[in-house]
């Protein structure tokens, strides 16, 4: 058997003004992809690529390439990804199927629904006979021509995303199954008009914790091959954002249709338990906490301006408040600033100077902040260059770009000891396990920024209505959101 295997992957934050360029994602084509795939890792297109070897299939690779949640994505940058991958794509004859992992919320400015346009010219390619199966993420956006165009989806279940590949290894033995034994994999997907931040829904938490058993429980029962509920993401303002439940079955639409009605029932029986799993407060609140705990470090997540969900990492009001208060033995950071990080390099560690970072705001002619600072260091957090300065007691992290705090000890390539603060300040949605490992108590700071958790200051303009909690109180009836499906009786429509 022959496979395609690709991945074109981002998260797209429409309130970000910041359109995302072909340089963001650095893409590989066909033969560079199986030399990445091989250095190892964990990512779906990882999970994809060791079940098609594991069913001894032949491997078509195409695409590989993913950004930084941020900004919708240019139209020129996107139109050269799916050219490149386009052109892989048409030099493989005789294919049997196709295995891809798409985000499932990637946004084109002058487009919208990415997966849906691309699925689009997959199937064009691969002709109607050929099975297309895709692995999501958790906050994927179904549209009706992803429904119309693909064969099945598999959805992450964690967050924290922890099941990256193995969710790739699902949608390849959804696939591989299929061909192997000759039936056909029937998907149906049911709206959920509801908006929803990871926060509120992290997977070791309820409600999550008995929705994703129930999903373990469908996946047992006779003919049912899969079961995701997707999410959606909040900070897209589209007419189709909304989350949804998905269910794929063994070649019976009408099994696929009443498991999916029942599980979106269930989630919506459960909508009033979608609330912060982590304690949350305004920034200054949070800051009161923290000073109130008896040992460190506490973890304080500023999640409104998280580059994890297409923050700007650049919004320095929480960095003034701690100013103002005077909190010694913390750290603030990743403030993502080329020109504050580049004025910091000219200098020697040790020396003082003076800096002027950030934004006070989400405005595009908000000031930033003017502090004196003493360079402690000069380095990478993680792979992305970085300095670590001080300022009246604070050290501060400020990045050349925008980067994702996932792990402590990118701080301590800094030099930086971060279980000897008593307070961390992370640009940052619900807190990576790694930083739950060592902080003695964790907080959200509901602040300002593109990833405000507060929906309804939010400038939605496109999104459908009405959808929680936007509007409330108003009758949900699943039926009204079903998706149109491949099948019809049996058959591909």
């Amino acid at each position: 058997m022959r496979i395609v295997i690709g991945s074109l992957s981002h998260e797209s934050n429409s309130f970000n003004p910041k359109c995302m360029t072909l340089t963001d994602f650095s893409p590989i084509y066909g033969d560079d992809v199986l030399s990445f795939l091989a250095r190892g890792g964990r990512s779906p297109l990882q999970g994809i690529y060791r079940i098609i070897q594991e069913y001894g299939a032949e491997t078509l690779p195409t695409i590989y390439a993913r950004a930084t949640p941020g900004g919708l994505v240019s139209l020129e940058a996107y139109q050269a990804m799916k050219k490149g991958f386009l052109a892989e794509l048409s030099k493989f004859e005789g294919v049997d199927g196709v295995c891809l992992h798409l985000h499932g919320s990637m946004a084109v400015e002058g487009i919208g629904d990415a997966e849906g346009d691309l699925l689009t010219e997959v199937r064009a390619v691969a002709g109607e006979k050929v099975p297309i199966v895709t692995s999501l993420d958790m906050h994927a956006t179904i549209t009706g021509t992803m429904m119309e165009k693909a064969d099945a989806f598999v959805g992450f279940r964690t967050a924290p995303h922890i099941d990256t590949m193995e969710t790739g290894e699902r949608a390849a033995k959804l696939l591989m199954d299929s061909l192997k034994r000759g039936y056909r994999l029937t998907t149906c997907a049911v709206g959920l008009p509801l908006l929803v931040s990871g926060e509120m829904s992290e997977s070791a938490k309820p409600p999550m914790t008995s929705l994703i058993k129930r999903m373990e429980e469908l996946d047992r029962e006779p003919n049912v091959l899969s079961s995701s509920l997707l999410l959606g993401f909040p900070w897209v303002d589209v007419s189709y954002n909304q989350g949804s439940a998905l269910v794929v079955t063994k070649g019976d639409p009408d099994l696929a249709q009443k498991k999916a009605l029942g599980l979106a029932e269930e989630l919506w029986s459960k909508l009033d338990q979608f609330t912060f799993t982590t304690e949350a407060y305004p920034f200054e609140k949070s800051l009161e906490v923290a000073l109130g705990a008896r040992t460190g470090p506490v973890c304080i997540a500023d999640c409104g301006d998280n580059p994890g969900a297409g923050g700007s990492q650049n919004i320095v009001y929480p960095l003034q408040v701690m100013l103002q208060q005077k909190v010694g033995n913390s750290l603030f950071g990743a403030i993502a600033d080329q020109k504050a990080y580049e004025h910091c390099t000219t200098h020697k560690p040790g020396s003082t100077f003076t800096l002027t970072l950030g934004k006070l705001s989400t405005k595009s002619d908000a000031p930033g902040i003017t502090v004196t600072a003493t360079l402690k260091s000069v380095g990478k957090l993680g792979s992305m260059p970085a300095v670590a300065i001080r300022v009246d007691g604070i050290d501060v992290v400020i990045s050349n770009d925008r980067v994702m705090m996932l792990d402590p000890k990118d701080l301590e390539t800094l030099g930086l000891k971060p279980k000897e603060y008593r307070i961390l300040v992370l640009k940052s949605g619900y807190l990576d396990p790694k930083y739950e490992a060592i902080a003695s108590y964790g907080l959200l700071a509901l602040t300002p920024g593109f990833t405000n958790q507060d929906f309804a200051a939010l400038d939605y303009n496109k999104i459908g209505r009405p959808i929680h909690p936007l509007d409330q109180g108003f009758n949900y009836d699943p039926r009204e959101y079903i998706f149109p499906t491949r099948y019809e009786k049996g058959e591909r429509v």
